[in-house]
């Protein structure tokens, strides 16, 4: 090959190789990106989760539900209002006052939202509370009118390991959380601060420290062995913005809220019954039956004591769940050869095993654990 040649040559390879070049640079395609949010699109947001929020209503009457859901249902109204021909807008295009109205309004659509993923496996009394939670959310955020440029939002309380928080139960160790949302904290100023109360505004006697800030997000943690008043704990957050030429400058206060309830009562009574094989006949003893300890969290276990049953053949279990308001549910006779061990659901969001190799019960966290109240 003559140089003129071998150098179209190179030149051709060069030319093939380039889209494959650009495409190693460029990397993996990603996801399509969502489109902005809109006025429009906020409004069926709160619709969509008024109508969800006022089915749920339909099945726990004496809740709050009914009445926030009618609340959703006015504070569309009034974001349709206020928006007018801007509705199709992406909301950041809009002024001040619409868009902090809106992005208030996708606030409480999330936190909605949270609460109806939250409540499945809870007891009545938990979801009565969540309840509130939500309701004196709903009420607060739609009562507020400042606006700012950056506006600070927040779309949820969770626990620090993510998990969405509306109830904080008894005391000992002071719980710790985290409020996420945006524009909660600006690094060229001072951290936001956390102020609690009551739903009516009065001053907790208990107040929150702030353990680490973002401007998504706040930690905060109550001091251990506090304890906190049963009822509504509103946290107000007011943070500051440092804008050109006029430096940090306090924004306006954005709100979450979460109950304080004490833990639902719940105790568990048992009973084992084993078969056993003598003389080549098989005899069912009486029921070995007793009380679980305390089921305050995690796991506990109750050695049960069965004499007189050198070969047994089977187990059957029987449990009872007493409420503190007095009623119970009952779960079994199950029963399961003796090698075997026995799991049963029961309706507290516990599992109950029976482990024959050990004569052990076990009652621990099922995986539909009520989510929301800790």
């Amino acid at each position: 090959m003559t140089c003129r040649n071998a150098g179209v040559g190179v030149g051709i390879m060069l030319w093939l190789a380039l889209p494959m070049s650009a495409a190693i640079l460029a990397g993996p395609v990603s996801a399509q990106i969502a489109p902005r949010l809109t006025g429009a699109a906020v409004i069926g947001q709160l619709e969509s989760a008024r109508h969800e929020l006022a089915a749920r209503a339909a099945s726990a009457p004496h809740s709050s539900l009914a009445a926030t859901s009618e609340r959703l249902g006015k504070l569309a109204d009034a974001l349709r209002k206020s928006l007018g021909n801007d509705a199709e807008k992406p909301i950041d295009t809009l002024g001040k006052d619409v868009r902090g109205s809106a992005y208030r309004a996708s606030a409480v659509v999330q936190r909605t939202r949270a609460y109806l993923d939250a409540t499945s496996g809870c007891l009545d009394a938990d979801v009565e509370a969540m309840a509130e939670a939500l309701s004196t959310t709903v009420r607060l955020v739609a009562d507020e009118d400042d606006s700012s440029k950056m506006q600070p939002v927040i779309n949820g309380v969770e626990t620090l390991d993510h998990r969405p928080l509306f109830v904080l139960h008894g005391a000992g160790k002071g719980p710790a959380f985290a409020l996420v949302g945006a524009n909660l904290f600006d690094a060229q100023c001072e951290s936001p601060v956390v102020t609690a109360t009551d739903g009516q505004g009065k001053l907790q006697s208990v107040q929150p420290s702030v353990t680490g800030v973002l401007p998504n997000r706040i930690e905060l943690k109550v001091p251990d062995g506090a304890a906190l008043a049963p009822g509504s704990y509103v946290l107000h957050v007011v943070a500051k913005h440092k804008a050109f030429l006029v430096g940090c400058s306090a924004q306006p206060q954005t709100i979450a809220a979460v109950q304080v309830a004490p833990p639902v009562k719940v105790s568990l009574s048992y009973g084992v019954a084993a078969t056993c094989r003598a003389g080549g006949a098989d005899r069912t003893l009486p029921p070995v039956t007793g009380t679980m300890p305390d089921l305050a969290g995690g796991i506990v276990a109750q050695q049960v004591a069965i004499d007189g049953c050198a070969e047994p053949v089977s187990y059957a279990i029987t449990a009872k769940v007493t409420f503190g308001d007095g009623h119970s549910v009952s779960v079994g006779p199950i029963s399961q050869v003796a090698s075997a061990g026995i799991t049963a659901g029961l309706p507290t969001g516990l599992s109950l095993s029976w482990d024959p190799s050990v004569r052990q019960i076990f009652v621990r966290p099922s995986a539909t654990t009520c989510k929301g109240a800790y």
